[in-house]
This record gives structure tokens, C-alpha cells and sequence, in this order.
């Protein structure tokens, strides 16, 4: 567990982690190819290191003995049959992408399986888009759920036709899959799309392995356009950093007193979380944002806003620890699917949040945070997720006494190094 308590200043010049999203994409495309990769300045998390995991089984051979870079020997663009069951741990990006890379071995089945948690991760949407495309792939225990089995299958249908509102993991894993199929696919949308920009994320890193994937042009559909028989090549990949990891370093430079710059997050960065830096602007924080960091001088006196978070799921526990500190209420709204994450998030922001003497109401699709002024230390559950450690660490030390965090070993999913950061900025936490 993690013990916070309130700290009068942070400071320091520090490193965002490098990105869950891009590293995992990159490593898996690298996977695939035709040759040598190295991804740079990889994440070195539990999640990423399940992607590592999963690519081996299916024949790609990876060295990460150099934390900085990893070499990558791909299958040749020809997954093989894994010799036993395919552990991801929590990472349901590992499993959604490789419950359709999967069903390209050349013979048997792959099954594919996780924690407790990733056990009661939806699946049914990406298996029936799978059957549509000829692909047999089931839950063993026929709910939807993992364990998944995927028989070997070459894809015979061209017209895949999927919901876009509940995960984004999903199209991502047809989009890395259609390339194996030898005649042009598409993809077409049957709601509304939510979390978009990291669609944006695979088709920039496919993009950089040598597959193409297009917006489809036609009026009344919406959807994208994959060539068939592409092949994916190597490549020499650099990981930029994660705006989602580094929101919770934001939020601390804006509600404490502070001089804080944090390096490695780019400007013109894919990543839909960069939004949070808008966010806390619109709010009422004055930070300075350059090419590749953002400087941060605070407190900063923040006001209630509204936050659409269809496209930024992951932002809402950050956006939920700010909108206790903000004058005046804060409404987080069109965020259905973030109860879907690896728990509630929309219910545990609200419970926990509350045992501080916080002011929410929880909606269908959201929360209303009304200004109470201060919060108190109180013992937080965290239900296995990385991101309400860590935006609950933040604040605990905006609290009055002390805040026990449990299970704070679920940072290594995505910021193997987040106490260690903290601390070295001035945080007042311990570790026990």
C-alpha cells in the first residue's frame, strides 16, 4: 500500500514513461515482420511485457535484456502455433489484438487467457466480427469472456461490420489482423465511434511497419479500408511518452505548489490524452507547452468545467481528482465505456472519492463533481487499477491527513516507476 500525505511542494525536471499504446503496437507489428526490429525506449511494464510474452508464443523471438531498447526478430508475417496457453496477465489490449492475430497460425488452436480481472473483459463484439470474416474464435465458457480459443482460419469474407462505442481494442485488433487477407477488407461501423484517437495510434504505428489502413471514402459508411495481402517489415521504432501516465504528473503541478517540468511528451503527439493539458487550460491553469515538454508553475486557482470523455476514458480518474479541487462543479459526460476499463472506474471515482468528502454523483455515463473545498485523508480501494492508484495518490496529498492506498502494485501495469517519481519530486508518500 502506499501512504500519502499532504505535501506543500513538488518539484523537479522529469521524464514522462514512455507510451503503454505505441510500445505495445510497435512490438507486436515488429513481431510480425520480415526481419530486425528494435523499439526504442520501450515501456518496461507488466502489460508491454505480456505483449512480449504473447508475440513469442506465437514465434517471434524477443530480446529485453537492454530496458532502453528491445531487438525483435519477426515470424516472417506467419504467427505459429503456440505450444501452450497464451498468459496475458491484465493486459486487455494483449488480448484483443492477439485473440486476431491468432487465428492466422497455420494449424490448431490458440487459447488465450488472464487475471481474474481480464477474465470478465467483454470480448463477444471482436468474436462475432471474427465469425463474420469465417474466423472460429469462442469464450470456453461461452459468456464472452476469456479464456478465448481461436482455430487456425484463413479470413474468407471481405466486410466486417462492428460497433465502435465500446471498445476501440477491438477494431484495432481487426485492423492489425485484415492485412493477412488476400483480398481488400473493410471495416464498417455500426454506432458511433468512441475513443478514436487511439485508432489514430494504430494506423500511425502500422503505418511505420509497412501497412496501410484508410478512412472509407463512402458517404454512408463509416469505417476504414484495409489492402489484402499486405506485409508487415521491420522497423526501427522510438516510443514517445504517454500522456495518459503523465496526467497524474500534471494534475499534481497544477493543484500543488510547484515548478515542475515533464519531458518526452510531444506536441503534435496522436494520443487522444493530450487533451488533458486543454483540460486543465480551460480550468484555469497557466502551463507552458514546447515541442517535447511541459512546464508547470503552480497552484493554479481551477474552476468547474464540462469534459466529453468519448475519446478519453483513460482521463477520467485524473479529470475526477481535479474537479474536487475546482470551484464550482465539474461534469464528466458520454463515458458509458469506462465501465468497462479494468473495473468501474465511473463507480469506484465516485465511492472512493466520496470517503475523502467528495461531492459526486455518479450518471449513467458520468459524473457531477460539486466544490467542497478540501478532501480528508481516508483508506482507498483501487480494485486492481493502475490509474486510480495513482490519481488517488495525487489526492491524498492534496488531503488533510492521511490516505492509505491499497494495492499499489497495479502501477506496474502501465508506470513501473511511479512512487519512485513521486518521491523524487517532493510527494510525501512511503511505500509499506
Amino acid at each position: 500500500m502506499i501512504i500519502v500525505k499532504k505535501t506543500d511542494k513538488i518539484k523537479g525536471n522529469i521524464y514522462a514513461p514512455p507510451s503503454k499504446s505505441y510500445t505495445h503496437r510497435a512490438v507486436i507489428c515488429a513481431s510480425l515482420s520480415d526481419g530486425i526490429s528494435e523499439i526504442k525506449n520501450p515501456l518496461n511494464s507488466a502489460d508491454c511485457l505480456s505483449s512480449v510474452h504473447g508475440a513469442r508464443m506465437l514465434g517471434s523471438y524477443i530480446t529485453t535484456e537492454d530496458e532502453n531498447k528491445w531487438i525483435v526478430e519477426g515470424n516472417n508475417n506467419s504467427p505459429k502455433t503456440p505450444d501452450n496457453i497464451i498468459d496475458i496477465g491484465n493486459s486487455g489490449t494483449t488480448l484483443r489484438i492477439l485473440t486476431g492475430i491468432s487465428s492466422q497460425i497455420p494449424k490448431g488452436y490458440t487459447i488465450l487467457t488472464g487475471d481474474e480481472s481480464i477474465r470478465k473483459r467483454p470480448m463477444q463484439p471482436l468474436l462475432d466480427a471474427l465469425k463474420q470474416l469465417g474466423i472460429e474464435a469462442f469464450s470456453s465458457k461461452m459468456d464472452g469472456t476469456a479464456p478465448i480459443i481461436v482455430k487456425s482460419g484463413e479470413i474468407k469474407n471481405n466486410i466486417v461490420r462492428i460497433r465502435g462505442d465500446m471498445s476501440s481494442q477491438f477494431i484495432t485488433s481487426l485492423m492489425m489482423t485484415l492485412p493477412f487477407a488476400k483480398e481488400d477488407s473493410k471495416i464498417i461501423l455500426t454506432t458511433t465511434l468512441k475513443s478514436a484517437p487511439y485508432l489514430d495510434i494504430t494506423i500511425d504505428v502500422l503505418s511505420k511497419f509497412g501497412i496501410t489502413v484508410k478512412p472509407l471514402e463512402e458517404e454512408n459508411e463509416k469505417g476504414f479500408f484495409i489492402e489484402g495481402s499486405q506485409k508487415y517489415k521491420p522497423c526501427n521504432y522510438t516510443v514517445e511518452g504517454d500522456y495518459s501516465s503523465a496526467s497524474y504528473l500534471v494534475a499534481a503541478g497544477v493543484l500543488l505548489n510547484s515548478e515542475l517540468t515533464i519531458n518526452n511528451l510531444f506536441k503534435d503527439s496522436k494520443q487522444g490524452d493530450k487533451e488533458i493539458i486543454n483540460i486543465v487550460k480551460e480550468m484555469g491553469a497557466d502551463i507552458e507547452v514546447k515541442n517535447d515538454k511541459v512546464i508547470i508553475k503552480g497552484p493554479h486557482k481551477l474552476k468547474g468545467i464540462d469534459v466529453d470523455v468519448k475519446n478519453i476514458p483513460d482521463l477520467v480518474p485524473t479529470i475526477a481528482v481535479l474537479g474536487c479541487f475546482a470551484e464550482g462543479k465539474t461534469t464528466i459526460y458520454n463515458g458509458e465505456h469506462v465501465r468497462l476499463k479494468e473495473c468501474d472506474r465511473l463507480s469506484a471515482c465516485a465511492k472512493e472519492l466520496t470517503k475523502m468528502g467528495a461531492k459526486i454523483t455518479e450518471k449513467p455515463d458520468g459524473l457531477v463533481i460539486e466544490d467542497v473545498g478540501k478532501l480528508k485523508g481516508a483508506e482507498l480501494e483501487t480494485y486492481h487499477d493502475h490509474r486510480l492508484v495513482m490519481a488517488f495518490t495525487i489526492a491524498g496529498m492534496m488531503a488533510e491527513g492521511k490516505t492509505i492506498i491499497k494495492e499499489e502494485g497495479a502501477v506496474k501495469i502501465s508506470f513501473p516507476n511511479f512512487v519512485d517519481v513521486m518521491k523524487s519530486i517532493g510527494a510525501n508518500i512511503t511505500l509499506c
